[in-house]
C-alpha cells in the first residue's frame, strides 16, 4: 500500500469528519428556536421524551451532543433522571439518520457543496438560509470525503495485514471491541458507521462482521456522556451510566439473537446488492428494537443505576448556577438561553436584596441582616459565574439576535451587581444611624420612604421587561417618567434637607446619612434604567 493511498484515506476521513461537523452545526443553528421548543417537551411522559431525543438528535446529528446536553440538564436539576432515560433512547434512534443518507447510490457531494456555497454567498443577510447553506455544504463535503475514502480503500483488498484484521472482525466479541475503539476515538457513532459502510461497499467487510462493528459503535457512542460525568451530581452520573447500560444491554440482546437467527442474512435479503443501505437498515433496526424493548422497563434501568451508584445527591449550597451548565456549550443556542435565565434569576434576587436593605434602613430592623448578607454573597458569585459563561458562549456560533442579547447581558449583569453594592451601602448606613443614634425627622423619614417606593417601582418594571426581553412603548414611557421623577425628587429633597440643616431642624450626623441615602437610591434608579434600556433596545431590533 503506497503513501499516496494512506494520504488519500486520511484526507477522505478528514473531509468526512469536517463535513459531518459543518452539517451538524448548521442544522443546530438553523433550527435553534425549534430545538429549544423540542427540549421543553422533555418534561412530559417518557414516550414524549423519547420522541424529543429522536427529533433533537436528528436535527443536530450527534447523539453524543444530545446526551452530554441531557447530563448537563440533570446536573442543573432541570430534568429528572426518569425523564432523561427517554431522551437518551430517542437520541440513539435519531443518530441513525446519517447512515441512511450515506447509503444512497448516487454521488451528490459536489452538487450539495455547490448549492451550499451559493446559499451562503447569496443570502448572507438571511440567517436561516445561510445556516441551511452550511448544512448543504457540510453534506456535500461529507459525501466527497466518503467517496475519497472508498477510492483509497480499493488497494486494501490486496494488503494481507488489513485482510487478517478484517478476518478477526468475524469474531463477535472482537468485532464489538473494534467498533467500540473506533467510535471512542472518533467520538461519533455516525462517523464510525459511515466508515463501516465504506468498508462494506468496498467488499472489505462482510455484513455479519458489520453487524458486530455497528453494535460496538453504539457502545462507543457513550464515550462523550461518560466523559461528561466528571464533576457532576450523582443523578448526572447515573444519566451517563443509563446511556451506557442501554447500549450494552441492547448489544448483548442483539448478539444473543444473532446466534439463533441470521439477522445479517435477513438484512441482505431485504436490500440486496446495496451493502451501505443494508448496514443503514441494520443500524436503524437495532436502535428501534433496543428502544422498543427497554423503554417500557426504563424505570428498572433507573433503579439499576441507583444500585450501581448508591447514595443521594448532596444538597448543593444555594450559591450556584441553577440553569446553566458548561456542558451546554456544545449547543450554543441553548447555552445562551440558559445564561439569560440565570441573569433573570439574578435580577429577582437583586430586587429582594435591595428591598430588604431598604426595610432595614427605614425601620432600623436588622432581623433580616443574615439574608441581606447572603444576597450580597450570591450577587458576587452570580456576577462572576454568569460573566464567565457569557465570555465562553460569545465566540461560538450564534444567531444575530442571540449575539446581541449576550452582548447586552454583560451590561445587565454589571448593573445588577452594582445595585447589590448599593444595597450593602444602605445596610451600612442603617448601622451607622444606629451607632450614632441619629434620628431622622418624621418628614425626612416619610420622604425617604416615598423615594424608595419609586425606586423599587422603576426596578420592578425594568426587571419585568428583562424577563420578557421586550418593553412596549407605553411601559418604557412610564419607566422613563418614574426614573426622571426619582432624579427630580432626589435633587429637591437634597435641597430641602440642606435647608433643614441650616435652620438646625436636623442634626449634622443624621443629615449626612440622609444625603448619602439619597445618593444610593438615585444610583439604584440609574442602574435600573440601564437595564430597561438594554431590554428596550432588543425589543426595537426584534420589531424592525
Amino acid at each position: 500500500m503506497s503513501i499516496q493511498t494512506v494520504l488519500s484515506l486520511f484526507g477522505g476521513l478528514a473531509m468526512f469528519l469536517f463535513g459531518m461537523r459543518t452539517m451538524g452545526e448548521g442544522l443546530e443553528r438553523a433550527a435553534g428556536p425549534r430545538l429549544k421548543h423540542l427540549l421543553s417537551l422533555m418534561t412530559k411522559n417518557k414516550f414524549i421524551a423519547m420522541l424529543t431525543g429522536l427529533l433533537v438528535t436528528a436535527l443536530i446529528q450527534s447523539s453524543g451532543a444530545t446526551t452530554v446536553m441531557v447530563v448537563g440538564f440533570v446536573n442543573a436539576h432541570l430534568l429528572s433522571l426518569a425523564q432523561a432515560v427517554g431522551v437518551i433512547m430517542g437520541a440513539n434512534i435519531g443518530t441513525t439518520v446519517t447512515s441512511l443518507l450515506l447509503s444512497v447510490t448516487i454521488e451528490p457531494g459536489p452538487i450539495f457543496a455547490f448549492v451550499g456555497i451559493l446559499m451562503i454567498m447569496l443570502f448572507d443577510k438571511n440567517e436561516t438560509v445561510k445556516q441551511s447553506g452550511f448544512v448543504f455544504m457540510g453534506l456535500g463535503i461529507l459525501f466527497v470525503g466518503m467517496d475519497l475514502m472508498s477510492a483509497s480503500m480499493e488497494p486494501l483488498r490486496e494488503w494481507p495485514v488489513f485482510l487478517d484484521l478484517m478476518q478477526g472482525v468475524r469474531n463477535p466479541v472482537l468485532g464489538v471491541l473494534i467498533g467500540i475503539g473506533i467510535t471512542a476515538l472518533l467520538q461519533s457513532s455516525s462517523v464510525s458507521v459511515g466508515i463501516i459502510q465504506v468498508l462494506a461497499g468496498a467488499g472489505l467487510v462482510s455484513i455479519d462482521a458489520a453487524l458486530y462493528l455497528v453494535l460496538g459503535a453504539k457502545i462507543g457512542a457513550c464515550t462523550p456522556s461518560l466523559l461528561a460525568m466528571a464533576n457532576s451530581s450523582v443523578s448526572a452520573k447515573r444519566t451517563a451510566l443509563i446511556h451506557l447500560l442501554f447500549n450494552v444491554i441492547g448489544a448483548v440482546l442483539i448478539l444473543i439473537l444473532s446466534i439463533f437467527l441470521p439477522l445479517a442474512h435477513w438484512a441482505e435479503l431485504l436490500v440486496p446488492g446495496n451493502p451501505k443501505l443494508c448496514i443503514s437498515f441494520m443500524h436503524i433496526s437495532i436502535a428501534i428494537l433496543c428502544t422498543a424493548i427497554q423503554l417500557p422497563i426504563s424505570d428498572l434501568l433507573v433503579k439499576l443505576t441507583k444500585v450501581i451508584l448508591p447514595g443521594e445527591d448532596v444538597q448543593d449550597a444555594p450559591i450556584k448556577l441553577q440553569y446553566y451548565d458548561e456542558r451546554l456549550l456544545k449547543t450554543p443556542s441553548l447555552a445562551a438561553t440558559q445564561l439569560y435565565k440565570e441573569v433573570c434569576r439574578m435580577g429577582r434576587e437583586t430586587f429582594e436584596h435591595i428591598r430588604l436593605a431598604m426595610e432595614a434602613l427605614h425601620n432600623q430592623d436588622f432581623s433580616r441582616e443574615k439574608d441581606i448578607n447572603y444576597h450580597e454573597e450570591l450577587s458576587d458569585y452570580l456576577e462572576e459565574a454568569i460573566t464567565e459563561g457569557l465570555v465562553a458562549v460569545m465566540p461560538l456560533e450564534l444567531s444575530e439576535h442571540e449575539s446581541r442579547r449576550i452582548a447586552s447581558l454583560f451590561h445587565v449583569v454589571t448593573d445588577l451587581e452594582r445595585i447589590s453594592d448599593h444595597a450593602m451601602n444602605l445596610l451600612d448606613l442603617a448601622h451607622e444611624r444606629e451607632r450614632r443614634n441619629a434620628r431622622l425627622s418624621d418628614k425626612a423619614a416619610e420622604e425617604l420612604s416615598a423615594l424608595s417606593r419609586k425606586v423599587l417601582e422603576v426596578l420592578s418594571s425594568s426587571l419585568e421587561g428583562l424577563e420578557e426581553w421586550n418593553i412596549p412603548d407605553s411601559i418604557m414611557t412610564l419607566i422613563e417618567a418614574t426614573e426622571q421623577s426619582v432624579d427630580d425628587d432626589t435633587e429637591a429633597l437634597r435641597q430641602k434637607h440642606i435647608d433643614r440643616l441650616k435652620e438646625h431642624k436636623c442634626s449634622p450626623k443624621s443629615g449626612v446619612i440622609f444625603l448619602e441615602t439619597l445618593t444610593n437610591l438615585e444610583r439604584v434608579s440609574d442602574h435600573a434604567m440601564n437595564i430597561a434600556s438594554c431590554a428596550r433596545e432588543e425589543s426595537v431590533h426584534t420589531h424592525i
